[in-house]
């Protein structure tokens, strides 16, 4: 607990000291916001319909494009090879960093939940579906980081990554054959959600259940990648 506690605060330094890599946690309520001020729904439209899809897309893309960046950072500024050779397990490395990036990208999706003025079951559904989807990006986020060689690689891989999971959903929105292929990733389970919350049951074949359990799977297949790869760079983080 104690490690974790002081990759926590290291994390927390180096945000203070740079802050642009959480922009984007403030950047996406905000489009959101905007967006919604602007918009004019139907009266029997909810408001959090204008929200969804900028909702669904920070799930994917905040933690994992903040992940991506200060795992590769710390490779970079040789912070991460200190820890291994301190003796810092891959578990109590990823809790330490991940805490923070869960943290502020939980702040985030609350944030979304009040401007879509969601509130009761609905806003519950809606976090827990949030935190849900947090984990698998977090993880693929830490798996970026670090297989990459630098900062500069490690972001170029945060926003494909992150912007490829982030868009697709819009895209299977329109064509039920590209959904029938993006099925097994999180964020197209998390948008079938957040627009279940939206509109009320889609016009396809869909369980909640299901859902979730794809979100999981997606978990634990990008940690336990995440845990390979760290165990097998052992001390070449260069």
């Amino acid at each position: 607990m104690r490690v974790m506690s002081a990759i926590f605060t290291k994390q927390l330094n180096d945000v203070l000291k740079n802050p642009t890599v959480t922009m984007i946690f403030v950047l996406l309520p905000l489009m959101a916001f905007l967006m919604g001020s602007f918009m004019e729904l139907d009266y029997d439209v909810s408001v959090f319909a204008g929200v969804a899809t900028f909702a669904a897309m920070g799930v994917a893309v905040m933690p994992l494009s903040a992940m991506t960046s200060y795992i590769s950072e710390d490779i970079e500024t040789r912070a991460l090879r200190f820890l291994v050779m301190a003796g810092v397990k891959p578990t109590q490395y990823l809790l330490g960093i991940s805490s923070f990036i869960l943290l502020i990208s939980f702040l985030s999706m609350l944030a979304f939940g009040l401007i879509g003025e969601l509130s009761g079951n609905d806003l519950l559904l809606f976090l827990g579906t949030s935190i849900a989807g947090l984990l698998p990006a977090t993880a693929l986020g830490a798996l970026l980081g670090i297989i990459s060689k630098n900062v500069q690689q490690g972001m170029t891989f945060g926003t494909v990554f992150g912007l490829v999971l982030g868009m697709v959903p819009m895209f299977a929105m329109m064509n039920e054959n590209i959904m029938n292929v993006t099925n097994f990733l999180f964020s197209q389970q998390i948008s079938n959600i957040f627009m279940y919350i939206a509109l009320g049951p889609p016009p396809f074949d869909w369980s909640m259940t299901e859902a979730f359990v794809i979100i999981g799977v997606n978990f634990v297949v990008f940690a336990i990648l995440f845990f390979i790869v760290y165990k097998k760079k052992g001390m070449n983080l260069d």
